[in-house]
């Protein structure tokens, strides 16, 4: 049957195709003459002709509809459901949509509801396509998308789909009346590449990509709508069947392949998308000039798009130039918006990920790939990120790279002098430990500082020497003080140390030194450290490989300078997130040293370095074992203060944290907070290590005013002396954010958090990569921060939205962590709480709880039935069930929760009294009141009678919900 329905279909393409050109009766004729007796294929070659007539342009405000308005109507589904239809919103070449509102009982409900037409439904390739659309829109699920609520049969046998229903406006009409600048629009326009990426993951095209499918939310949140002609990309569709929903859709945002009845792809998606952007940056489509459906496919098909700056201009001189937007077009965004309309597909970008990314180039002044192998253009993007801090660099560079010059030609000379070949080898190490320690010595904050106050007086005196000169000559030096006041100083000190000194000097060494590997290899190896040193992870990694290798071919052969190599490519590793590799080469190493003397530092950094990665993959009952013995042997035999008994103390620190022995682990940090800030001073690097290994602590023990004091004071110094995207700043940065979320209560407190949040997640994301553990650190803290924001939300669609945002991210962080990790890891596990946690919220209980039984499993598995994170899985599952109605399984979780914790954490704990109030709930409920009046006199009478002014913020919490529980 579908054979025979695309075999007419075609026929009724083709005989459309050639009576779209003639008019009046010499088009009937030509009809009469084409279809015969064949009244069905008549039907369809009319139907066609007016649909393309119809797909040039939207209708124009005013313009009167020729369907039937249903609008005050009921709809009755066959199924108890019913439709109250308010008004018509809109419609398509198959289907009417109104906003409906549905009524069951007391639930209401506001939704688009859309119906096939009555001149559609003689169409049976268009009920097939209506009946496909729904199977679509049921396999999608994205914040950007207009998700499926219902779908079915009326009573009369009209078929019919119940969406979403997005109370919006036109994307392009929305950006014109926000005056919208070009950023503005660029990253709305990358959130509905975002939703159309997510459908080609599933492998769905959408085909009618068009600003009339694009609705902007009053939040500024674009929807992607109408996935009436949508295909999926596997189905063993043919070139005609793929075809005929060509010409339904609007044929102005059509790419040639669908023009030409060809197969498509996503990169059909790729072109519509371009249209869009151009018409948003530009203010008109590429071909708006051209009123005739021939015109318009005649120059789709030939490809010759005029640029979108030429288009911008041409609509600022038309009568409507009020829709042409009030910026330039750059250039940038020509060649990427040109690249999405090549005429053929392989030409265009391949996936619209790559068009994301090549758009998240341009507003990272980073260069564009629709652009690339232009030397000239990517020098002048480079320098137009750097301008200030190249020339500010310049004297500084000539002095550091003179004084490295000076050290690669003492090296080189020392090479001929044969007969002191031993004492000049000793000589050459001292350099080369003298040049690491030179690096790591150099203050990043100061120098950065020193170059950004060099340009200020420059800047000063062409100011001062401006008095005479036009107002916009003077505007432009005031321009461009502001924007280097812009500039972080320290970040463009530690780019230049990278870039232009460290770099330089590595690229140099294999010259310099060809006839002397076992020297390339140690000024390498320092250069590398230095690296490490500055967060440049990645260009460690690179440079300690070679290293190694170059250690490995050594002859004669240098065990202990190999196993330095090797540590310290383990540590890089570590540093940039790579936990199996660094495992391995940590435990290859710790074998390897076992036969140094048990205090040589070799030997502790492997050693160290393995129980510290073991810690990082969740084996923490194994680390802990590791570092408490390696504790024990390097008391008696190093200093308190020896860099490596210091780190170990560190992560000894750590794991106790992640093991929820936090009283020991207190004890331990506050100690070793100040050992380091008496013995290194307040700013050393180690001393702030231990103060956010501490601030930590301090937020997992509910004592968040605290650790965010803490964890600020790290951050400030450390984005003075590091730069704002330093890892270790980032770390400080994301402990301030957490604190900050857990102690959010008022829009304006959530703004704050999120704004910090979204720049590091962002950070980490661009310097450690999607998967790194620091960024599904910093996603996770987000995941809570969109759950609250739920929680207080005024209403409850604005709730849901949150919740829905909140379970997206959260099944993202699962996703990595089972990828990364694997299954059983901790924060495997904790993502699956977390997942939990999220579809109670949002009333999905029956799925709620089997997530919550999984993590309480695993969590048993791995970490055995007395950790505090089993009874906080526990205190969930009764909130699941509480929440669910069943209380008689609440209260056993509850009181489960409540005999754990307070074995493990006393009965004043925040913790143990949560669990109390919500076992007193559970109890009432049931009618058990006189173990309800127990739990009350033991738990909860004595919290209340505490005074609030004495208490953390968690604890005045806690007593705040035991003072509800008690109230009726």
């Amino acid at each position: 049957m579908t054979r025979q329905l695309t075999d007419r279909y075609r026929e009724a393409k083709l005989i459309a195709m050639a009576a779209i050109e003639l008019s009046g009766e010499a088009r009937a004729a030509m009809i009469a003459s084409a279809v015969g007796d064949d009244e069905d294929l008549d039907r369809e070659v009319r139907w066609m002709i007016d649909a393309i007539e119809s797909s040039h342009t939207a209708p124009m405000p005013g313009d009167q509809m020729q369907t039937a308005d249903l609008s005050g109507h009921d709809a009755q589904a066959a199924a108890p459901r019913h439709y109250r239809l308010l008004r018509r919103l809109g419609e398509g070449g198959m289907g009417t949509v109104y906003l409906a509102e549905r009524t069951d009982g007391d639930f209401v409900q506001q939704v688009a509801l859309k119906l096939l037409q009555a001149s559609a439904e003689g169409s049976p390739v268009l009920l097939e396509r209506f009946t496909r659309e729904r199977q679509m829109l049921a396999r999608l699920e994205h914040p950007g998308i207009a998700h499926l609520l219902d779908g079915g049969v009326l009573t009369d046998g009209k078929p019919f789909l119940a969406m979403e229903y997005v109370e919006g406006e036109r994307i392009d009409a929305w950006c014109e009346r926000h005056g919208a600048d070009l950023r503005e629009r660029v990253l709305l326009f990358l959130k509905v590449c975002a939703a159309v990426e997510y459908a080609h993951r599933n492998l769905i095209i959408h085909r009618d990509i068009k600003p009339a499918n694009i609705l902007v939310t009053e939040y500024g949140e674009p929807k992607l709508l109408d996935f009436g002609i949508a295909r999926i990309i596997d189905e063993q569709a043919d070139v005609a069947a793929t075809a005929t929903g060509a010409h339904v859709l609007t044929l102005a945002y059509a790419s040639p392949e669908q023009i030409e009845r060809q197969p498509l792809t996503t990169a059909a998606d790729v072109y519509s998308l371009g249209v869009v952007l151009y018409q948003l940056v530009s203010g008109r489509r590429p071909f708006q000039h051209l009123v005739t459906p021939h015109l318009l496919t005649n120059a789709i098909i030939g490809g010759a798009v005029v640029a979108p700056s030429r288009a911008a201009k041409t609509a600022t001189r038309e009568p409507d130039s009020a829709k042409a937007p009030g910026f330039p077009v750059p250039a940038d965004i020509d060649a990427i918006v040109l690249k999405t309309l090549r005429r053929h597909a392989a030409e265009r970008y391949a996936t619209v990920g790559e068009l994301v990314a090549d758009l998240r180039r341009f507003l990272a002044r980073h260069p564009v790939h629709a652009r690339r192998g232009v030397r000239l253009y990517r020098m002048r993007r480079f320098v137009q990120r750097n301008r200030w801090p190249l020339a500010a660099a310049s004297v500084l560079l000539i002095a550091v790279l003179a004084g490295l010059g000076s050290s690669l030609y003492a090296l080189g000379q020392a090479r001929t002098q044969q007969q002191l070949a031993e004492r000049r080898q000793q000589q050459l190490e001292r350099i080369v430990h003298f040049q690491q320690s030179m690096f790591d010595s150099v203050d990043i904050d100061a120098m950065g500082h020193a170059i950004k106050r060099d340009q200020e007086r420059q800047l000063a005196a062409m100011l001062s020497t401006a008095k005479g000169a036009s107002a916009r000559d003077k505007s432009a030096v005031e321009e461009m003080q502001r924007t280097f006041a812009g500039i972080s100083a320290t970040d463009t000190a530690r780019n230049v140390l990278d870039t232009y000194v460290v770099t330089h000097a590595l690229d140099s060494l294999d010259a310099a030194f060809a006839d002397a590997p076992k020297l390339a290899a140690d000024m390498r190896q320092s250069l590398a450290r230095v690296l490490i040193n500055i967060g440049s992870y990645p260009h460690a990694v690179a440079e300690l490989r070679k290293v190694l290798a170059a250690r490995e071919t050594a002859t004669p052969a240098d065990a202990q300078a190999r196993l330095s190599a090797q540590v310290d490519l383990a540590v890089a590793l570590y540093r940039k997130g790579e936990l199996g590799a660094a495992a391995q080469l940590f435990e290859q190493s710790s074998g390897e040293a076992s036969s140094l003397p048990l205090a040589a530092p070799l030997r502790v950094a492997a050693e160290a370095g393995r129980a510290r990665v073991l810690a990082a993959q969740g084996h923490l009952q194994q680390a802990l074992a590791l570092q408490q013995q390696l504790y024990k042997q390097l008391e008696p035999l190093l200093p308190a203060t020896d860099a490596g008994v210091m780190e170990l103390r560190q992560d000894l620190v750590t794991t106790l944290i992640g093991l929820g022995m936090r009283d020991e682990a207190r004890k331990q940090a506050e100690a070793l907070v100040a050992l380091d800030r008496s013995k290194l001073g307040p700013e050393h690097p180690e001393t702030l290590k231990a103060m956010v290994v501490l601030a930590k602590l301090l937020h997992y023990r509910h004592e968040y005013e605290k650790s965010l004091a803490l964890a600020r004071e790290v951050a400030v110094i450390r984005e003075r002396r590091l730069g704002a995207d330093h890892p270790e700043t980032l770390s400080a940065q994301n402990m301030v954010a957490t604190d900050q979320v857990y102690l959010a209560q008022d829009p304006a407190a959530f703004a704050q958090a999120h704004a910090l949040l979204d720049r590091v997640v962002a950070a980490r994301e661009r310097r450690l990569g999607p998967d790194h553990p620091d960024t599904m650190a910093s996603l996770t803290v987000m995941v809570r921060l969109l759950s609250k924001q739920g929680h207080f939300a005024d209403d409850p669609a604005t709730a849901q939205g949150f919740y829905a945002k909140a379970i997206a991210l959260e099944r993202r962080i699962l996703a990595s962590h089972e990828r990364m990790l694997g299954p059983d890891h901790p924060h495997t596990l904790m993502a699956h709480g977390s997942l939990a946690s999220l579809m109670n919220a949002a009333g999905q209980y029956k799925r709620a709880l089997a997530e919550a039984e999984l993590t309480l499993a695993g969590q048993r598995r791995v970490l055995g039935n007395e950790h505090p994170i089993i009874f906080g899985t526990l205190t969930l599952i009764g909130d699941i069930n509480s929440d669910a109605g069943n209380w008689k399984a609440a209260r056993d979780a509850y009181r489960q929760a409540l005999e754990g914790r307070e074995k493990l954490l006393g009965p004043r704990d925040a913790h143990t009294i949560e669990s109390a109030s919500r076992l007193h709930y559970a109890l009432a409920e049931l009618g058990a009141e006189r173990a309800a009046q127990g739990v009350r006199q033991q738990y909860l009478d004595p919290v209340i009678a505490m005074n609030p002014a004495n208490l953390n913020a968690s604890m005045r919490s806690v007593r705040d919900e035991a003072i509800r529980m008690l109230t009726p």
